[in-house]
Parts: structure tokens; C-alpha cells; sequence
């Protein structure tokens, strides 16, 4: 562990089930969100320690599954960037988000905060509280991980269970899980011991920075993206009298000069960016040829005396609303008692560029008012309600009372999350606007939408996100069911029946987001090989109550596969993906029937 560039961790593998883990309870809490990076999240935590199912296309089916009804990403109300690419998995993922609406002119939902459950041998809790979003960035962001474990150098963190009944009560962790959390002793990374962790709800106000954090203080150090200069005052009272800040050439030209600072800059952070599955898969670059600069969006701020250091580190940025309020965020206050670690941190905030001033350029200054302006009428546009319903005409938006103004002061355009390029104007004084004109089949219904707003003054400035409605006329359970099935397809049929049977993956060496590949002739075992009494017996002794709830997934999603291969448009394919379930339906049934006692 230290704060060198060069040292980075992957959050994802930090948070990967141990073998013979699975997860029972995942809560997340995010600023902006990518489906993308969620779905690689969904990989992490559902694959369990098997290598072979990782991030192929069973991997998927199998880590969803795993994970369906135990996942929920809290994030900022209009913060889930629009994905280009691979919409046709991602519906898979609109139960698992739930959107914290606050007008985000005043005050944001801004905590990055990860706190899962698993189950083994004994119970293990995992809580991580840093500064990055669940977003494809790369850029430097800092957070601590916290392990339960009953080994004797563990300390108890009441801190924590208080914060998941407090600040992640839309997650509804049950009054069981928040006593086990109560009870819960906790692993820091060596020589770092958690003095208390802070945090408030939206619209709040409470001081992170009250008392000073060591006192008399003989050197700070901070990193901040964001700051002005209500936050840069109260960290003058965090122990030492000279502060220097690692920040953004814009973020201290607004500020600059400040007594008690001596600014240091880096490259401006893009927290929003686009990930790229290469990156989610590989953990390499992706399409970049060298990686891009990374900008700074940690937030830090470190005071030392002597072989003692005191750290505050977490999602507030250095202003009024981060570090008093009234944005909902979270930091953890740690005693540091490693001396090399600490001169990493001062190391790395030294490492920026000395600042110097520069005249404000006042096209890009003008584009800057320009987004403030349509960032405020975006937000105004939240306050309507908007819902959708699928009828037998397509699919319907519905948007509520108080629209006119909104829409008179920009042009908004909707799309249907799976046909991005099919844009449709919201015009004022229209209630209702038909995305779909035909019947939306099953397998295709989404509470996603994509939106966009653009400028009136300025076409080319715009925004584009993505919004999880409520939605009528939609049985999720079923849907879910009928997405896997098309996802699967009739190639990959046999695949999957045998991947429940004996864990052998038949897509190992293929990507989920890859197309889909044909069948290669003998490739997959025949269904009267794979359906024996010998493999089933075989199967049930491993683990009868695994082997039961399998038969009983398999059996539930039958009916799916049948209804997405009566679709298929191919008649030979649809005539010989139909004989396989044919064939094979009456012997899961049978089995069903066994070992559930059904006549």
C-alpha cells in the first residue's frame, strides 16, 4: 500500500469472492455510474473463485444469476452515462440501480461507499470508502478497505453499522444484517488503525473538518479537485498553518492566492468517462494505444508531526458543500503509523506542477456558463414526473405536469435504451411521446431511457444520460428470464444445460460481449449423454441442495427459451433448437418432479 502513481489496486479484485464465497448482500453508492463497469462488477461478485466461467458468456448468465436480488448501486439522480456499445445485456441491470433525486444546483449524492456480505465457512463483510465512481475512469482516486475477520489484531468499527442504517437506508438492509454488522471487528492495511468515519445525508450540514485533525501540525498535504474558498478555510483548521494542495490549473485560478496554501496542479479528472469492456475484462488500456493522462479526483488531506500522521480521505471535495454541506458524502479519519506511507502521500501531492496563473480564455469560459446554464435546466426537468408504459402499441412516455418551461429553454430529445439512434423530440405542451410504435417483445423491455438535452444558444453543447423509470406493464421477473434466454440462444443451449449439470463451461475461451458464436458439429454433447440417471445421481451427491435449486432454475427458464427460439428467424434453426427442448424438457421435469416430491 502507498500513495506512489504506480501503485494502483483494482477495487474489483479487492471485493472478489474468496473460494468458497458467495455473495448474500452487495450496496454501492456512487456519484455517476456506467453500466459497463457495473456489469464488470456483476462478474466480479458473481463469479465466485471458478476461473473458467470468468467473463465469458455462461460466466455472465451465471453471475447474474448469482446476484440478482442481493445488488443495488445507489447513484445521483440523471448521473448513468449513455453506453454506446452492448445494450442488449444491459436491461439485465435496471433492477439492480436506484437514482437519489436532489437538485443538484444546491446540494448532490455524492458518497462512493462499497459494503458486501458473504457467506462461506464463516461470515465475512468487505467495506471500502474512497473517491471513485463506478465508472470506466482512470483517473488517481484513493480508497481503504476494511475486512472483518475474528483474528485478534481486529478492531471494532461501530462507525460502520451506523453509516449503513443512516446514510444507505435506501438500500433496506434487514434489522438482522445491521446486527451482525454491530457486532463485526474489522482488518485495516498495515500500520493505518480508523479513527471514525463522517458522513451526512443530502441537504445536511455537518463540519468534517471541526477540530483539527492533529494538532500543531508540521506538514499538510491535500489533493482536492473541486474547491473553493469556504472549503479551503476550513482545512486551515485541520492542525498545520501551511497546506500544500494538489488541485487543477481551473481550481486554483478560481481561488488563487490563498495564505496558508501553496498550490501544486495535475491534470483535470474525468470521472464520467466512458469504460471500455476491454478495460473491464482485461484491466489493460483498451482501444488506447497509450494510456491517457490520468487527472486527479482523490481527495486527501494528510497532517504530520513527527512519525505521526493524521488522514482524511473520502468523497468530499474541498468546498462549502463537500466538506460542510449540504451534499451527502462520506470520509473515513485514519491515524497513520507508517512513516514510508506517509511520505508517498506528501511525495505524490509534491509531484504536481508548480501553479502559475494564466488569463482565463474566454471561449472556453463562455462554453463553461454555457453548460452551467443547461446543467440547470436538466435539473429542472428531473422534477417531472416521467414514467412509461408498454401497451400493445409500443412503448409510451409519460411526462408529468410542470415540463413547459423546461422544455422551452432547451431541446430535449428521448430515445428507447436499446435503439439509441432512434431520437424523438420532447416538445412543450406534449403529455405523452411514443418512443416505440410497434409491440415490444419480452425480451426487449427495459425501465432504461436514454436522454438528451442540448443548448439552444449553443447546439454543440449537450448532455446525454440515462434514466431507470417507473415503469407499467412490465413483469421483471419475466423479463429477466426471456433476456437471459435470447443472450443464451439456441447455440449456446446445450452450453448452458451442461454448465448447470457439471460446471463445465462449453464458453470458456469467449467473451460475454463478443458475438455469438455457431455451434461447431459435435462439439456440444448430445442430450442423451448429458441426460443420463448416471450424470444426475452424479450431480445431486456433490451437493443435493445446489443440485435441487439448479433443476428448479433450469425448469423456471424453459418456458423463456421456448418463446425465444419460436422467434428465431431461421427455420432450420428454430425447428432444431425447438426438438432440443423438446427432448429434453420431459426429463427435467421428471427430475423436478423427484426431488421436489411432485407427482
Amino acid at each position: 500500500m502507498s500513495f506512489r502513481k504506480n501503485d494502483r489496486a483494482s477495487i474489483f479484485g479487492a471485493l472478489r469472492p474468496d473460494e468458497g464465497q458467495t455473495v448474500s448482500r452487495a450496496v454501492v453508492a456512487t456519484y455517476s455510474l456506467d453500466l459497463i463497469a457495473m456489469l464488470g462488477l456483476v462478474l466480479a461478485l458473481g463469479g465466485g473463485a471458478e476461473h473458467e466461467f470468468e467473463n465469458s458468456p455462461l460466466g455472465l448468465v451465471q453471475a447474474f444469476d448469482r446476484l440478482r436480488g442481493k445488488l443495488q448501486v445507489i447513484h445521483q439522480l440523471g448521473r448513468i452515462v449513455a453506453p454506446r456499445a452492448h445494450r442488449g445485456v444491459l436491461p439485465l441491470l435496471d433492477t439492480m440501480v436506484s437514482a437519489i433525486a436532489t437538485d443538484e444546483r444546491a446540494q448532490s449524492w455524492h458518497p462512493k461507499i462499497v459494503l458486501i456480505r458473504y457467506e462461506g465457512d464463516v461470515v465475512q463483510w468487505r467495506f471500502w470508502i474512497g473517491s471513485r465512481n463506478l465508472t470506466g475512469s482512470s483517473d488517481l482516486d484513493a480508497g481503504l478497505l476494511l475486512v472483518s475477520s475474528q483474528e485478534r489484531s481486529a478492531r471494532a468499527v461501530p462507525d460502520i453499522a451506523n453509516l449503513a442504517r443512516d446514510l444507505l437506508r435506501e438500500a433496506k438492509l434487514t434489522t438482522e444484517e445491521l446486527k451482525e454488522l454491530g457486532t463485526v471487528r474489522w482488518v485495516a492495511p498495515p500500520g493505518v488503525r480508523v479513527r471514525s468515519l463522517l458522513w451526512r445525508r443530502p441537504g445536511e450540514t455537518r463540519r468534517f473538518v471541526g477540530a483539527p485533525l492533529l494538532g500543531r501540525g508540521e506538514r499538510a498535504s491535500a489533493v482536492s479537485p473541486f474547491i473553493d474558498s469556504t472549503g479551503l478555510a476550513e482545512v486551515l483548521k485541520a492542525g498545520c498553518a501551511k497546506v500544500t494542495l494538489l488541485t487543477t490549473d481551473m481550481a486554483a485560478a478560481d481561488c488563487s492566492p490563498v495564505d496558508g496554501f501553496a498550490f501544486r496542479t495535475a491534470s483535470a479528472p474525468e470521472p464520467e468517462i466512458e469504460v471500455s469492456v476491454e478495460q473491464q475484462i482485461d484491466d489493460k488500456v483498451g482501444e488506447f494505444i497509450e494510456q491517457p493522462p490520468a487527472g486527479v479526483h482523490a481527495k486527501l488531506l494528510a497532517v504530520t508531526k513527527g512519525e505521526r500522521t493524521a488522514l482524511m480521505l473520502g468523497s468530499a471535495n474541498f468546498t462549502k458543500r463537500g466538506l460542510i454541506g449540504p451534499n451527502a458524502e462520506a470520509v473515513a479519519i485514519l491515524d497513520l503509523k507508517n512513516p514510508a506511507l506517509t511520505e508517498t502521500l506528501h511525495e505524490f501531492v509534491h509531484s504536481g506542477f508548480e501553479f502559475r496563473s494564466v488569463e482565463t480564455n474566454e471561449d472556453f469560459a463562455e462554453q463553461e456558463r454555457a453548460r452551467k446554464q443547461l446543467d440547470a435546466q436538466i435539473s429542472m426537468f428531473f422534477d417531472c414526473d416521467l414514467t412509461l408504459v408498454y401497451d400493445q402499441d409500443g412503448l409510451l412516455l409519460s411526462i408529468g405536469k410542470g415540463a413547459d418551461g423546461v422544455l422551452e429553454n432547451a431541446r430535449f430529445e428521448a430515445s428507447p435504451f436499446l435503439q439509441p439512434d432512434l431520437w424523438v423530440d420532447l416538445s412543450s405542451g406534449v403529455r405523452t411521446v411514443r418512443l416505440l410504435k410497434s409491440l415490444v417483445t419480452l425480451s426487449e423491455q427495459t425501465s432504461l431511457v436514454t436522454f438528451r438535452a442540448s443548448s439552444i444558444t449553443d447546439p454543440i453543447i449537450q448532455r446525454s444520460w440515462v434514466l431507470s423509470l417507473p415503469v407499467h406493464g412490465m413483469d421483471d421477473e419475466r423479463r429477466d428470464r426471456a433476456l437471459l434466454a435470447r443472450y443464451v440462444g439456441a447455440s449456446r443451449f446445450r452450453a448452458w444445460l451442461r454448465s448447470l449439470l457439471d460446471g463445465v463451461d462449453g464458453t470458456a475461451g469467449q467473451r460475454w460481449s463478443e458475438a455469438r458464436r455457431d455451434s461447431e458439429p459435435g462439439g456440444a454433447l448430445r442430450l442423451s449423454e448429458m441426460f443420463t440417471l448416471e450424470t444426475m445421481l452424479s450431480a445431486w451427491a456433490r451437493d443435493p441442495r445446489a443440485f435441487e435449486s439448479r433443476i428448479a432454475g433450469m425448469m423456471a427458464m424453459l418456458e423463456a427459451f421456448r418463446e425465444a427460439f419460436r422467434a428465431l428467424p431461421d427455420a432450420q434453426e428454430r425447428r432444431a433448437a425447438l426438438d432440443d427442448l423438446n427432448e429434453v424438457q420431459p426429463f427435467l421435469q421428471a427430475v423436478h418432479g423427484a426431488v421436489h416430491g411432485v407427482a
